[in-house]
């Protein structure tokens, strides 16, 4: 997008009019904000910066899991005089190490994808049917009445829905349909985020212990 209608777009969108001019980069839904001055060698290392901040921001410090919504800012950088003393192997490292630290510093926490889930059901089923979303870590957001049905519509996690068609069908006793859709992301509770990064440490062959400083769970 050209720079001019990138700004505006951000500002409409709720961004300050200085931060807005100072973005240099944004990754998936990750946005890189410049704040510094006149640092020397920085424009002709950018490059090398913005690929450290891709390489951590794709590899999370929890779980090396991609990174959403984070807002990153560039304070301050103090370059080697010598450019063969800031290539790829010197600036990609230290980009990545201050890039996680930050995150970390942040209280940066697991997300879990959710899905939107719509009931329709006789109402003597209503009961058993929000049940059923609530007992698998939803929440019911609305319940109405359409025709002679009533309608449960609410959010539950991925995760909790394996098996969810068995056990409505044995709850409403096979009268109720329902249909789900992905409704993107939630913070997952705290009290299931160290097991869980564990996990998926132990599935990708990690270190089994997090950083010191994430005991903010």
């Amino acid at each position: 997008m050209p720079e001019q209608e990138r700004r505006e777009a951000l500002q409409e969108a709720g961004m300050d009019k200085d931060d807005s001019q100072n973005v240099e980069h944004i990754h998936g839904t990750n946005v890189f904000i410049d704040d510094t001055k006149g640092i020397q060698h920085l424009n002709e290392t950018m490059e090398l910066v913005i690929e450290g901040l891709e390489e951590a921001l794709d590899d999370g410090p929890l779980a090396a899991e991609p990174v959403e919504g984070a807002l990153i800012r560039l304070h301050d950088a103090r370059l080697h005089e010598d450019a063969i003393h800031r290539g790829p192997a010197q600036v990609i490292p230290a980009v990545r190490q201050a890039v996680h630290n930050a995150l970390v510093d942040a209280e940066i926490k697991l997300l879990e994808p959710i899905q939107q889930v719509r009931i329709d059901v006789p109402p003597e089923h209503m009961g058993p049917a929000s049940g059923e979303i609530q007992g698998r870590r939803g929440r019911i957001d609305d319940m109405y009445q359409e025709g002679d049905l009533q309608v449960v519509e609410g959010v539950a996690p991925v995760e909790e829905m394996i098996g969810f068609s068995s056990d409505i069908r044995s709850a409403t006793e096979g009268r109720a349909s329902w249909n789900t859709e992905n409704a993107g992301f939630q913070v997952m509770a705290d009290n299931l985020q160290r097991e869980k990064i564990m996990e998926i440490r132990e599935r990708k062959g990690m270190k089994l212990e997090l950083p010191d400083a994430v005991d903010y769970f």
